[in-house]
C-alpha cells in the first residue's frame, strides 16, 4: 500500500497570483510600440550611417586571416628588449594613479552632497568634473605631449588628470554612501572639519575608496600602452614602432607582453583586494 504525499501548502498560490500567471497576454501599450518603432529607427539609422556593407564583410575575413598569419611566430630576440618599456609603462600608470587620487579627493568632498559646503559648490564640482570626463586619456595624452614634448612624464600627467573625472565622482558616490550618525557623533564631541573627514568620513568610505583606487590602477594599466601610441612612452610607443616598420613578428611579441602584463596586474589588484577590503 503505497502513502500519497500531499504537497506542501506553502507551495500553493493564492487566487490573485494564479490569476496573474493565467492572465492571457496583452497587446502591447501605445507608449511601448513607440519605444520599439525608435530603437528599430535608431538601429536602421545608424546602420546607414557606419556604411555597412556585405562587400566590406566579404574582403575583411581574407585581409584579417592574412594579417593574423604575418604575426606568427612572435620574434623571440625581441623578448628581453621590451623590459624597460614594460617597467616605464608601471611606472607611468602607477605614478598617474598617485597623482589622480591626489587631485580626486578635494573634488569628491566637494562633489558629495553630504559634504559640499553649498549647492552651488556642489554642483560646480559635478560640472568640473563631467568636463574632465569628457575627455579621453588619448586626447589629454595628445595634448600634453604637444605642450611637454615626447616622454613618459606628458603620459603621468595625462593619466593623472584624466581619471580625475571618473575617480573625483566615485569617490564622491562612496562619500555619499556613509552613515551620517557617525560624522555626527564626531562632529558632537566638537571636532573640526578635518578631524570629522579624517574619523567619520574617511574610515566609512575608505574600503570603497580603496577598490575604485586599484581599478583606476588597471585602467591606468591599459591606457599607459594605448598613449605611448601618440608619443607618449612606455610600451605603446614600441608597439606603433614596430607597426610603422612592418616588423608585425615584433608586434606579436609585444602583444603577448601586454597581455601578460594586464593579466599580471589584474590578478595582484585582485589579491590586494581581497587583503583588504
Amino acid at each position: 500500500m503505497t502513502a500519497t504525499v500531499n504537497p506542501p501548502t506553502g507551495a500553493a498560490l493564492s487566487p490573485s497570483e494564479r490569476a496573474a500567471l493565467l492572465k492571457p497576454i496583452t497587446f502591447p501599450k501605445p507608449l511601448t510600440i513607440l519605444l520599439l518603432l525608435i530603437f528599430l529607427a535608431l538601429t536602421v539609422w545608424s546602420l546607414i550611417g557606419v556604411e555597412i556593407s556585405p562587400q566590406k564583410l566579404q574582403r575583411f575575413f581574407p585581409n584579417i586571416i592574412r594579417f593574423v598569419g604575418s604575426l606568427w611566430p612572435p620574434d623571440n630576440s625581441y623578448w628581453l628588449r621590451m623590459i624597460d618599456p614594460i617597467l616605464a609603462t608601471v611606472q607611468m600608470a602607477f605614478l598617474g594613479t598617485i597623482l589622480s587620487v591626489i587631485l580626486s579627493l578635494p573634488f569628491a568632498l566637494l562633489a558629495a552632497r553630504n559634504t559640499s559646503p553649498h549647492p552651488v559648490v556642489y554642483q560646480t564640482s559635478r560640472m568640473i568634473l563631467n568636463a574632465i570626463r569628457a575627455i579621453p586619456s588619448l586626447v589629454w595624452a595628445i595634448i600634453f605631449v604637444a605642450a611637454m614634448g615626447f616622454g613618459p612624464f606628458a603620459g603621468v600627467i595625462a593619466l593623472g588628470i584624466g581619471q580625475v573625472g571618473v575617480l573625483g565622482k566615485l569617490y564622491s558616490e562612496a562619500i555619499e554612501a556613509i552613515n551620517p550618525r557617525q560624522v555626527e557623533a564626531v562632529s558632537a564631541t566638537g571636532a573640526g572639519v578635518l578631524q570629522v573627514f579624517a574619523f567619520g568620513v574617511l574610515p566609512q568610505a575608505m574600503p570603497l575608496m580603496i577598490s575604485y583606487t586599484l581599478l583606476d590602477f588597471e585602467s591606468n594599466i591599459r591606457s599607459a600602452t594605448v598613449l605611448g601610441i601618440v608619443g607618449a612612452g612606455g610600451i605603446g610607443f614600441e608597439l606603433q614602432a614596430s607597426f610603422s616598420q612592418f616588423q608585425f613578428k615584433q608586434v606579436m611579441t609585444i602583444l603577448i607582453e601586454i597581455v601578460l602584463l594586464v593579466t599580471v596586474i589584474d590578478q595582484l589588484s585582485a589579491f590586494v583586494r581581497r587583503r583588504l577590503i
